[in-house]
């Protein structure tokens, strides 16, 4: 191909990408702020416990996403003039591949937590009465973030193992790049180690909690249609809330999640394309960390009322039990 037409490509896709990492780090950081602040001390409902467990994930993926723009930055020879450039950006791509399993890890642990938590409120109402309670719920939320941590440090360590000791170029590598080490493998192997750890965070990350979110969700809506009964103030607005959170999540993810697993079997590995894809599904993850206080803003409004309210009140409405 053209290297003119490439570097073009390159430099409209480092623009856009940067530009992308920039906004959504400062509307992520300001928005799930506001939201740690309401959530964390001005209500006391069980709903705003786990909304303030995803905020704080996507704070902290936020406050993450500069390390991108210095990864860019590193790649282009702007900041070649910097001391100890290398290991800034050795340290930048590895903080990156982490936040960002992280990141996966308890979002949708904690998406699929609220899913139950909501199917158990519905369809059990009178258990969840007695046992629903916040001190279980913190208990829960403590539990549900060591066990991604631990899980994604585990997987992490165990993956640039497997690629060193897969590939000996990878010592003469002095930075990693998370896609430039996704491809270095020969593909002229069956499946490579690195495919084989995206296939089963597939699965595990997504294949398995997105079967329970739909099962908790089906069971309400049978059980809504079951029984006729007057539903709670509120109710509509917080269950749109949870839905769009939820397809919002998916939507942003997947294409990452299930790209490089199609680039490999498609042999576009290193190519223009995958470049391009690859970006465009790294730009969708930032703006997922930043999304959700929009969601709460514009789906925080009840039907027929005063749409003249504030961010503050809308976000109350929206982490309502």
């Amino acid at each position: 191909m053209n290297e003119t037409y490439v570097a073009e490509a390159y430099e409209v896709i480092k623009v856009l990408t940067t530009s992308c990492y920039c906004i959504s780090c400062i509307v992520g950081i300001i928005g799930n702020g506001l939201v740690i602040w309401i959530a964390g001390f001005r209500m006391k409902t069980i709903s705003a416990v786990w909304f303030l467990n995803l905020a704080i994930a996507d704070f902290i993926f936020c406050l993450c996403l500069p390390f991108r723009v210095i990864e860019w930055l590193a790649v282009s020879g702007v900041v070649d003039h910097i001391p100890y450039v290398e290991s800034l950006h050795a340290f930048s791509t590895i903080i990156n591949f982490y936040m960002m399993s992280l990141n996966s890890a308890v979002s949708v642990t904690f998406l699929t937590i609220i899913s139950i938590d909501r199917c158990v409120s519905i369809v059990w109402p009178l258990w969840a009465k007695v046992h629903r309670t916040r001190r279980l719920v913190r208990i829960a939320s403590v539990f549900l973030w060591l066990v991604p941590l631990a899980v994604v440090l585990f997987i992490n360590i165990s993956f640039l193992h497997g690629f060193a000791g897969y590939n000996s170029y990878y010592m003469s590598v002095p930075w990693l790049n998370e896609f430039e080490m996704r491809y270095i493998y020969s593909l002229d192997s069956e499946i490579n180690y690195e495919t084989y750890i995206i296939m089963s965070k597939n699965i595990f990350m997504f294949g398995i909690p997105f079967i329970i979110i739909l099962i908790c969700y089906g069971l309400i809506v049978y059980k809504l249609r079951q029984n006729r009964f007057k539903r709670p103030k509120g109710f509509q607005r917080t269950f749109r809330i949870i839905i769009a959170v939820v397809v919002c999540f998916f939507i942003c993810w997947f294409p990452f999640s299930t790209w490089p697993v199609l680039a490999w079997l498609m042999r576009m590995s290193e190519t223009l394309p995958d470049f391009i894809i690859s970006n465009v599904c790294l730009c969708l993850i930032s703006i997922s960390s930043c999304i959700n206080p929009i969601l709460y803003v514009l789906l925080g409004q009840a039907r027929g009322a005063n749409y003249k309210k504030s961010i503050k009140v809308r976000l109350e409405n929206a982490m309502r039990d």
